[in-house]
Parts: C-alpha cells; structure tokens; sequence
C-alpha cells in the first residue's frame, strides 16, 4: 500500500528544495490582553482573484526537520499523507519547499522579504515557530484562519499562553519539541525526578554543559525556573533571581563534589542529543535527551523521567510550531483549509510526529501512539507542565548568563555558588 501511495504522490505532488507550513484553530482559553490590529504592508503587486482552475497546486514551506527528502528526519511520512490526501482531494496538488527552521534563510526571513520582493515565490501554507508566528501575523504577513476551522481541541497549555489573541487567530498548534531525561532502572528504586533523589541515588549524570553559541540549555533553564527564578522585570528586560541561581549551582556543585558530574565529559556535549548517544553507549545513568528522540527508540533497562527539579514536580521547555496561512486568495484559501484539516487530525499528527521523533500538541495525537498506559500518562504530564520558550529578546541573554555561571563552577574559577550566583549576574548587566 506504501508503494502504491509513493507512486501517486509522483503523480500529485511537485517536489521542490524547502518549505512547509500549518494552521491554528482552538479558542483562548482567557482573555487576551488588548493586542494592536497586525497592519499589512503593501505588497509590490496587488493579488487579484485567480479564476477557478481545475487544480490548485499549494505550496507549503516547512522546516528543515520535517524535510521530506531526508531519510534522518523520517518526514517520508509527508508523502504518504499527502498521497492519501490527493486520493480525497484529486484536484489540490501540493508541493513542500524546506526552509531552515529560524535565522538568516529561515521560514520567517524568507517570508518577510518575499513579501514585498518577490510575492509570487510566497507560500500559501507556512510552519513557523510560536514568536515568528507572532511577529509575521503582526506584520500582517498572515491571513486569519476561516471560522469554520476553529473549534476546541485537545491542546496542551503551554502552546496557548503565548499571545493567544495571536496563535488562536492566525495559527494551529502541529508539532512541539521538549526534553525529559532517561535513567537506569537498576540504581535506585525512587525514580530519579528531583534533585534529592538523584544525589540519594547516587546517579551520575550527563547534561549539555558546552553548548557552542555559549547560551545554557533547556535543561539548565528549565532547572533555574522549576527553582522559582524569574526571567524577566515588570518593564519586560531579561533578569535572573539570586537566590534561584545560587540554588542551580549549589546542586551542581554537590553533584561535583560526590563525583556524579564528570566536568570533562559534559564539557563536551554540545546538546541533549549528544548527551542521549552517550548514554545509550553506556556512559551516565542518567541523561537529559529529547523527548521525541527517546519514544522513538526506548531503551530497555532504562525509564523515562522529567528534568529533576527542587520539588520533583514535571519541568521542561516547550516548542510551539505551527501552520498559518500566507494566501490572499479565496481559492487558494479553501484549498488550503482543506489540507490543514487533513494534516491536523490526530491521526495524521501522530503518525508524522512519531516518525520525525517530534511531540503532537494535543493529547489526543498521543493516545494515539499505542504507547502503554503508564507511559501515555507520563508524556500527558511532562506536557501539562510545560512552560513556553522565552522570547528570543529575554532568552538569549538569560541563557548567556546562565551558562556563563554555570562554566565558572564546574572549571572551579570560582569557589562557591554565591560567588557563580555574582558571576552570572554581572554577565547579565549591560
């Protein structure tokens, strides 16, 4: 049937180098906050109504890890989704332009300069990330979703609380990205989930100390804000609470000084994936690791767990990305609206999702991955309790700091956490 399916995807499908996008339909489950009217910048030419052909052919950017023509991302999945889709819809083919996930040659880059450059190189689909869909629907680069596509679904919070004025008007929440950890069942009877249990247990542990770009990881963020710290000051500017970090380095420093933390090995993973292909070589007992990757290939002796916190209580960072409409034309519209209810069902979301070792952002998506009961629940709980990604101006500087302090105690150019804790904090300071 794959096959047969392949072979039609030939026939409907124009395969182009980069691109995807998606759509967003739940209600706020608050009241926003008053948001200014998105204003629309003028385009170099104004689009006209396209007379109604016999096929429309949409274009949809995505990013490049759910490229389709990578056997790494397992995005082949798009083909088989697509082919299905053409069966339904004979006369709406679609083509998929991979665009890097975020920077310079990124989805919103791209988007933002065709729009006034080049309008006839734009998507009528796009993927974009929870800011970059902020910011383009504020542009006025997006079209509001039509109201017969909004209805309540299964959301996880966290991929609302970002401007949801925004995300319930001009997006569909598709994929997220989040981290766990991963322990050996055989140390300890306790489950390794707070900071206690993993220093009692004795578990040795592997995390990404050397990220390349300086900026501390999810896993260390997640830690400093399961903590009680705050990112940011009543006016916005990114900020760091003393007591908070002083708490994060005094446990890396007691995870040091019982030998739990070997400083020249975590000094070395640039990520959590880095540190999950260690781990499944043997080293540590327990690893941070992304939580896609992991459900994709469980490892038997080991368990999933969350980033150990202070209280034990679920912590990580969640990514939001989802589709939004760039077309202007009402043709092009209700083909697109067509594709998005396709692409969104649980059923094709956990199907894409399970092979690009990504996570759904609705509940139901995941019931759907035939995982054990236990396991269901702890994925529906690492997810309840996850918190947004900050806003790149907060999160940047945030991570720099963090990471600065955090170098400073493990190369022992400081003493105690305190003086970490200082450390971190003037690097914060202009």
């Amino acid at each position: 049937m794959k096959r047969l399916r392949l072979a039609l995807l030939g026939m409907v499908l124009a395969i182009v180098c980069s691109g995807c996008g998606l759509l967003s339909t739940a209600e706020p489950t608050q009241s926003p906050t008053p948001t200014a009217a998105p204003t629309t910048p003028e385009p170099t030419s104004t689009p006209t109504a396209t007379p109604l052909p016999s096929i429309a052919t949409l274009t949809l950017w995505v990013p490049d890890f759910l490229s389709p023509y990578e056997d790494a991302t397992g995005a082949a999945v798009f083909h088989e989704q697509l082919a299905e889709f053409a069966l339904i819809q004979p006369d709406i083919q679609v083509q998929i332009v991979v665009k890097k996930a975020t920077g310079a040659g990124g989805l919103y880059n791209m988007l933002s300069t065709a729009y006034t450059a080049a309008p006839g190189i734009l998507p009528d689909v796009i993927i974009l990330n929870e800011y970059d869909l902020r910011t383009a629907a504020s542009a006025g680069y997006l079209q509001p979703l039509n109201a017969t596509l909004r209805q309540t679904m299964d959301f996880f919070p966290f991929v609302r609380i970002t401007d949801p004025a925004i995300t319930t008007t001009y997006g569909v929440p598709f994929v997220v990205t989040a981290e766990q950890t991963v322990y050996r069942q055989n140390v300890a009877a306790t489950p390794p989930l707070s900071w206690t249990a993993v220093l009692t247990g004795n578990y040795t542990l592997l995390f990404p100390a050397g990220p390349p770009d300086g900026l501390a990881s999810d896993m260390v963020l997640a830690a400093y804000l399961s903590a009680g710290g705050a990112t940011s000051d009543e006016t916005g500017k990114p900020k760091l609470d003393r007591a908070a970090v002083e708490q994060v380095y005094r446990f890396v420093a007691e995870m040091v000084e019982a030998k739990l933390i070997d400083v020249a090995r975590v000094s070395d993973l640039p990520d959590a994936a880095a540190c999950w292909q260690l781990y499944q070589e043997g080293a540590g007992q327990l690893s941070v690791v992304p939580a896609g990757l992991y459900w994709s290939t469980p490892l038997e002796g080991s368990l999933a767990g969350w980033i150990p916190t202070p209280s034990g209580n679920p912590a990580t960072i969640g990514r939001v990305w989802s589709m939004a409409l760039v077309s202007q034309d009402s043709y092009r519209q209700n083909a697109a609206f067509k594709l998005l209810e396709w692409l969104t069902t649980p059923e094709q979301a956990a199907d894409l999702t399970r092979a690009t070792r990504t996570l759904p952002a609705r509940f139901h998506a995941i019931e759907l991955w035939g995982l054990l009961p236990e396991e269901t629940t702890f994925l529906k709980q690492l997810l309840d309790g996850a918190v947004p990604s900050l806003p790149p101006g907060v999160d940047t500087p945030v991570r720099r700091a963090l990471q600065a302090g955090l170098s400073a105690i493990l190369n022992a150019e400081v003493d105690t956490p305190e003086e970490a804790a200082e450390y971190a904090l003037n690097s914060l300071r202009p």
